[in-house]
């Protein structure tokens, strides 16, 4: 059996603790999301790099 209380309200305390937790969720999903984003930006770079470099080397 569950151990809710079916048919009661949270109290403010309770609702407060799960905004937190939705914010913080939140929160962290856009610190993944620009994560993501730099590690793509910083590959973009890097294969940039290399084809600098290998083209240097072809007409070296």
């Amino acid at each position: 059996m569950s151990q809710l209380n079916h048919g009661t309200m949270p109290t403010p305390q309770q609702q407060a603790q799960t905004q937190a937790a939705i914010d913080t969720a939140e929160d962290l999903q856009h610190v993944n999301d620009d994560a993501a984003a730099a590690r793509h930006l910083t590959a973009i770079r890097i294969r940039g790099q290399l084809a600098d470099a290998e083209g240097e080397a072809a007409q070296g």
